[in-house]
């Protein structure tokens, strides 16, 4: 439950109006979430982890499938990157809408509408007769998919009290990171065998087989829970979803405490290194879909590593007899090295000389960095905000804008050199998590959207 703002926070309209939506009633204790079986609530856990997958998985699953496409449309290089980057391109868009949605109508309704419209606009880019349609319908899938981003870790942050979140967190932290891995091995083993189209069938295919499964998860926010029976009438809503609108811009631009800067580092690798130089030293496609293994490695080798911190996080809990959302941060301390590290590995030791699997390794220390640090930042982000956890998710995940990396390459004069200037704006992050940890506690206490024991 959050605290009552200050009086001078009261006297504006959008005070009052966050208190009114922000204290919900408790409902009766089959409906809370937070007291259904711990196999029930993990059951949840992966369905969403599995949306999340799925997400990600579409991102770069057509990649395997690049020369075939490229062939069958006759795509110059801009053009074939512009198309795979669009999905991304539709997930920084789509948060800015699911999230407050989800806040508005809960996030059953939002996860069912945007998974049946992911998978029938997976059809749509099967049947595309063009180079123009694939590329809308691409943009399109990656808005519809973009949804399980923010509202999966929200659907944690709902389930689960912030002592025992920890665990169920790592499917989020993972989900995304283990997708891109094995996404162009599926292009690749599916082209080799059957016609470029049937990527997208099968990638329909699976979404409408999570649309069926997702039927079988009940709404998990309590706003929208307790106030089954009153529903809103349309003016109303409209009225709360602009004002969960505004709620998500506050988030990106009136809160400090960001390290977006670090995710969008982090996201660099997938197009960077599927254009770059990494691909140019391995002479097969299906090798070349290997390169992203070593991440989904790093991802779960720090995964291992979660208990370590979770329980520096539960000795924090126990001294201060109350959550302590920055004590989440400890696995973020080492991601802006680990990212330099890995970014540095990969762009000098990417040469015809050196075999293409030791420059592949060098996604370890960034498949371990991408794991702490969704770890450690949505963890953070889920025990600040609580019941506006989905909108500051959102803000995170649009972090991650794709750039026509290939053009960098040959403006800065290599791949090696667009790796050293990446490495160098992730560590221009390093003090980051550090001054969060020591200043958060009174920057989230300015907050009208403060949660007990924040300030």
């Amino acid at each position: 439950m959050l605290e009552p703002p200050s009086p001078a926070q009261c006297s504006s309209d959008t005070s009052r109006i966050t208190i009114d939506e922000a204290i919900p009633r408790r409902p009766p204790s089959d409906n809370d979430p937070t007291t259904w079986s711990p196999r029930r609530k993990w059951l949840y856990t992966l369905l969403v982890g599995l949306t999340m997958f799925n997400g990600s998985f579409a991102s770069t699953a057509p990649n395997g499938a690049g020369e075939h496409i490229v062939r069958h449309f006759a795509l110059t290089d801009e053009e074939f990157v512009l198309i795979s980057t669009s999905f991304v391109g539709g997930c920084v868009a789509g948060p800015i809408v699911w999230a407050p949605l989800s806040e508005v109508y809960g996030r059953r309704v939002v996860n069912l509408a945007s998974m049946m419209l992911y998978a029938l606009i997976n059809i749509g880019c099967a049947l595309a007769p063009n180079k123009a349609v694939l590329f809308v319908c691409r943009l399109l899938a990656g808005t519809f998919a973009s949804s399980a981003f923010s509202n999966a870790a929200a659907v944690v942050t709902d389930l689960f009290a912030p002592k025992d979140r920890s665990n169920p967190m790592i499917i989020a932290s993972l989900a995304p990171l283990l997708g891109p891995s094995v996404g162009p091995l599926f292009g690749a083993a599916v082209t080799s065998r059957l016609p470029w189209p049937f990527v997208f069938w099968l990638l329909g295919a699976l979404g409408l087989v999570l649309e069926v499964a997702l039927l079988c998860l009940p709404e998990t926010y309590l706003p929208v829970i307790t106030n089954r029976g009153n529903p809103q009438p349309s003016e109303k809503a409209s009225r709360s979803f602009m004002r969960k609108v505004l709620t998500f811009c506050i988030v990106i631009l009136g809160r400090p405490e960001s390290m977006d800067w670090t995710l969008y580092t982090v996201s660099k690798l997938f197009r960077a290194s599927d254009t770059g130089q990494v691909a140019n030293v391995i002479p097969t496609r299906e090798p070349a879909g290997f390169t992203f293994l070593p991440l989904a490695l790093g991802g779960v080798l720090a995964a291992l590593a979660m208990p370590l911190c979770d329980r520096f996080y539960v000795q924090r809990f126990r001294s201060a007899r109350s959550h302590v959302p920055e004590a989440r941060l400890l696995s973020t301390f080492l991601v802006s090295p680990l990212v330099a590290a890995g970014l540095l590995w990969a762009g000098w030791l990417g040469r015809d000389s050196i075999p293409y699997t030791v420059t592949m390794l060098a996604g370890l220390p960034i498949g371990a960095a991408m794991t702490l640090v969704f770890q450690g930042w949505v963890g953070y982000l889920g025990d600040c905000y609580r019941l506006y956890s989905s909108s500051a998710i959102a803000a995170t995940v649009i972090g991650r804008v794709p750039l026509a990396t290939h053009q960098m390459h040959e403006k800065l004069g290599g791949v090696c050199y667009l790796y050293t200037m990446l490495a160098g704006l992730a560590l221009l992050t390093t003090p980051a998590p550090f001054l969060i940890f020591h200043y958060g506690e009174r920057l989230r206490s300015r907050s009208m959207y403060r949660t007990p024991g924040s300030s």
